[in-house]
């Protein structure tokens, strides 16, 4: 079995080669971005959570947009990337805690499996998802 070895550029970058260039679209960086905050226990969704964000992200499934791009803005460089995240959190979550967990393991997954440099994760917690109450039996019919 051929054994892969990793080749970097003279500016340290191993997306740009004496061999070739490798870029990766938004939608990839947007995708992985997504992935690696829902690992994190505490984040409820990725997205936003008032009637005019929820508009807009039907907007977005409307004209073919990814799912996974509601909330999740990047701007991707040839080496580096900025990232922008909307998350609803867990209510009963300590918020520092959790968005420091986020943004490690964010920065993590995109420079060791995308090979980009994260410059900034931004994060804002958009809204807090609370336990469902248990609804109420439906009342009996009294009367057939």
């Amino acid at each position: 079995m051929a054994e892969l070895t990793e080749v970097r550029s003279q500016d340290g970058s191993p997306l740009s080669t004496s061999q070739g260039k490798t870029t990766i679209a938004d939608d990839v960086v947007a995708k992985m971005v997504t992935l690696a905050a829902k690992e994190i226990e505490g984040i409820y969704d990725i997205g936003a959570q008032g009637l005019g964000d929820q508009i807009t992200g039907l907007t977005q499934r409307l004209s073919g947009r990814s799912s996974s791009e509601q909330g999740v803005h990047v701007e991707v460089g040839e080496r580096e990337v900025a990232i922008d995240l909307q998350v609803i959190a867990h209510y009963g979550v300590r918020i520092p805690d959790l968005t420091a967990s986020v943004r490690r393991n964010v920065i993590d997954r995109v420079e060791r499996l995308l090979g980009l440099i994260v410059k900034e994760v931004n994060i804002k917690v958009s809204g807090l998802h609370f336990p469902e109450q248990q609804k109420a039996a439906p009342p009996v019919r009294r009367v057939e």
